[in-house]
Formats: C-alpha cells, sequence, structure tokens
C-alpha cells in the first residue's frame, strides 16, 4: 500500500497545519450552525426523526441539540444532522458544491461524550471541512449535474475523516473507518424540495459515526477504498488519476479560510443568491409591464435549482423563479416563504412569464445570474448578479454572523453558548459545551 491514494490523502490531512485565521474561521463556522439549527429545531421532520430515535431505542450517549434528550450516537448525528439543514439556513462551501458544517458537526458531537480539548475539536471541524472540498473537487462537477448530492456523497467520508482526526486515531486506522463510509456513501437531487434533502446531511453524519464505531469493533474492510477502478473515485467520479492531483494537492491555506465557508443571510439555496442578487438590483416592476422574463445561468450553476414552477414555499427554496418572483412582485424575502404552503396567485404569475437559459461560453471560474426583463412598451432592463452577499466575492462578516446568533438564537442559554464558541480553543473538555447545547 506504499502508493495508496487513501493513505496519502490521509497523511496530507493529517500534517496539516492551523493558524490563528483558520481557528477563528472554525469558531464563527460553529456559531453559524449552531443558529441554523436552532432556528430548525421544531421542524416537521425533526420531530419525527425523534419519534423514530425514541421507538428504536439506544445508549444515551449524544444530545438531540436544544431538545433536552440524548439518543445514541448514530441517532445524534442524524437528527442534528438534519437539524442544522432542515431550513436551508447553514452554510454552503463554493469547491464542495454542498453544505459541509451540517454533517461534520453533528459528527463530532456525536463524539463528545469522550472527551478532548476545545483545540481538537476544532482542528477536527477544519480536517473535515478540507476534506469534503478536496473530495468534491475530485469528484468534479459532473458528478454534481449527474443528480449526486455532494453533501451526501462526500459528506460521509468527511465526517469519518473528522471524527477519526478529533479520536486521534492513526491514518493506518482512520483509512479503514474512511473504506466504510465509502461504501455507505449515496444521495440524490431528486429529492430537493423535500425531507430527505436535509435527510441528506444527517445520514452522512450517521454513516460517519457508524462507520468509526465499526472500525473500532475491528470490522474489516478495505484500507484502500479511494483506489484503483473499484474505489469510490472510479465509481463516483472520473477515476483514481483525476483525483489524485486534487486531493493531494498542495495549498498554502486551509479550504475553511479560502475560499471559506459561504453563509447564509436567508433560507434558500446558495445557488439562487445569484439570481436573488439580480433581482434586488431590479426592484419592483408591476407585472402588467411585463412581456417576459429571461434568468441566464453560466454553465450549469442553476443545478441545485430543480424547481422552475414549484408548488409550494418548500419547493421554493430550490427556485430561482420563486424567489426572483417574491422580489419583482415588491413582496420581498420574508421567512416565512419557504414553508410546504401553496404559491399565491400573483406570484405564479410572475413565474409564469420567466424561462431560463444557460451561458455555455464563459471562462472557467466566471459566474453570474443575468435577469433580463422585457417590458410591454419594447424596452428592457436587466441586472446581473456577481457578488451575492456571503458568496466568498462578498462575505459576511463575523459581525453579521454574531447577529445572525442574537437574532436567531434565544433562551437563558444564548449567551453562554456563544461565549463558550468564541473561546473554545481555550477549553481543557468540550462537554461541558456539548451538554449546553443538549439543554431544551
Amino acid at each position: 500500500m506504499a502508493d495508496s491514494l487513501t493513505l496519502a490523502f490521509l497523511d496530507k490531512l493529517w500534517r496539516m497545519p492551523f493558524s490563528g485565521e483558520s481557528l477563528e474561521k472554525a469558531k464563527y463556522g460553529i456559531l453559524d450552525y449552531i443558529a441554523s439549527a436552532f432556528a430548525g429545531r421544531a421542524d416537521a421532520g425533526v420531530m419525527k426523526l425523534i419519534r423514530a430515535a425514541d421507538e428504536e431505542g439506544g445508549r444515551p450517549l449524544a444530545p438531540v441539540l436544544f431538545h433536552g434528550c440524548r439518543v445514541n450516537r448514530g441517532q445524534s448525528a442524524l437528527i442534528n444532522g438534519f437539524m442544522g439543514h432542515a431550513l436551508d439556513y447553514d452554510d454552503v462551501h463554493a469547491e464542495v458544491r454542498g453544505h459541509p458544517s451540517t454533517v461534520i458537526l453533528p459528527a463530532l458531537i456525536a463524539l463528545g461524550d469522550r472527551g478532548g480539548d476545545g483545540r481538537r475539536f476544532l482542528e477536527a471541524y477544519i480536517v473535515g471541512v478540507e476534506a469534503m472540498a478536496r473530495i468534491a473537487l475530485a469528484l468534479s462537477n459532473e458528478h454534481y449535474e449527474r443528480g449526486f448530492h455532494n453533501t451526501a456523497t462526500a459528506g460521509a467520508l468527511a465526517a469519518a475523516i473528522a471524527g477519526a482526526h478529533y479520536l486521534d486515531w492513526p491514518a493506518e486506522r482512520a483509512a479503514l473507518a474512511l473504506g466504510l463510509a465509502a461504501t455507505q456513501a449515496g444521495g440524490l437531487r431528486v429529492h430537493f424540495g423535500t425531507e430527505t434533502k436535509p435527510l441528506h446531511a444527517g445520514l452522512a453524519a450517521a454513516a460517519g459515526i457508524r462507520s468509526l464505531l465499526l472500525a473500532e469493533a475491528d470490522v474489516q474492510g478495505s484500507r484502500a477504498s479511494l483506489d484503483g477502478r473499484l474505489g469510490y473515485f472510479a465509481v463516483f467520479g472520473q477515476g483514481e488519476e483525476r483525483a489524485r492531483a486534487e486531493l493531494l494537492r498542495e495549498d498554502a491555506v486551509p479550504r475553511i479560510v479560502s475560499p471559506g465557508l459561504w453563509h447564509k443571510l436567508y433560507p434558500f439555496c446558495s445557488a439562487a443568491y445569484f439570481g436573488w442578487h439580480a433581482a434586488e438590483q431590479l426592484g419592483r416592476i408591476p407585472l402588467d409591464r411585463i412581456e417576459a422574463i429571461e434568468i441566464a445561468f453560466t454553465g450549469r450553476s442553476d443545478a441545485a435549482l430543480i424547481h422552475q414552477r414549484p408548488l409550494n414555499g418548500e419547493e421554493g427554496r430550490f427556485s430561482i423563479e420563486y424567489i426572483a418572483a417574491l422580489i419583482l412582485s415588491g413582496q420581498g424575502i420574508r421567512a416565512g416563504d419557504f414553508q410546504r404552503v401553496p404559491i399565491d396567485g400573483e406570484i405564479r404569475a410572475y413565474m409564469d412569464r420567466m424561462r431560463r437559459t444557460n451561458v455555455m461560453d464563459e471562462p472557467p471560474g466566471v459566474r453570474y445570474t443575468r435577469i433580463t426583463v422585457t417590458l410591454t412598451d419594447g424596452g428592457t432592463v436587466t441586472a446581473v448578479g456577481d457578488r451575492p452577499k456571503g458568496s466568498p466575492g462578498n462575505p459576511v462578516t463575523e459581525a453579521e454572523l454574531e447577529r445572525k446568533f442574537e437574532e436567531v438564537v434565544t433562551g437563558p442559554n444564548a449567551a453562554a453558548i456563544r461565549e463558550q464558541v468564541l473561546r473554545l480553543d481555550e477549553a481543557r473538555d468540550v462537554r461541558p459545551f456539548i451538554g449546553l447545547l443538549g439543554e431544551g
């Protein structure tokens, strides 16, 4: 196994340096995940999973966040992963093309009763983000555009890697857990706009935990799961050689720093944020003045937006037509717009005048959404969204993330949670912090 890609990848991750900047980015990633999970804590899907866990039973080792109860490790990862992604309010990463924190952090939280200091927790999170981004880049955009959901397919591996790093396993032992995670990887984008979309995050986190527990039990599997013609990248991607360049690339800055996590101020899919940026520039245009609306995306950057005529607000999270209609109608974006309730007639009328196109001749790396409104008097108005708030080119600031946390997270423990997150690198033991997150 001297030339094993799997071991070479893990060895690179295990030798990652950690800077003060990367640790600070990790703290704010945790703060944002907690806010997103708190916002989703009463989601109907969360309550279904809690009932299922209660029916299943198991050793109460790990918390269900904000619910005052404990479940087994896999159940905790499943529920907390779903909770963080329930409203699509959690972070994304441009290179992951998916949601890292709501997979990696629930897995680490599920291991929290093992002890360990806060810096180790932060470092494991940073390693998980790095691993997930490199894996997704190695899979290439073709993987996502075929219909896979990277949050699930790359996330299961990243959760196992982050957990193994937190437990201080050597690379050889981590390779076994990684192989067990790779054989559980899956998730299809056909489920976007349903409860199964956030379930993907929970399933990936739970698969990571399950893989670690099976490896601890010495269940045997391949320690070269990323390698060769039968390995993960041959099956899900474009082969080992294509993957090797991305997994082992030398980079001076960790990916949690650059391009960094993309934090959201509104609970809808980040692929719609470029169109939201364009629509905000146009503002309200009365329907009776509109002949047609063209929404143009670079490449296949609209792949996640699978609903062109959504039936309800939940599907509308994954519809640029719905987002643009809310803004062009003058209604604007409101928290209640993304629930499973029917879309009203005026918004439907705006959507009925829209069509999508794809611009395929832009250079690699160029991304924007252009909205062109043809007016009934023959004129046109156009706006281009290329730097939406939260994206790497226009990031959410630490002050804005703290404000999001303060506006979302309420109750007597809110201030203590915030304080402990921002000082997590000083904590000698993460168990009091994770216990605080689990209180109802």
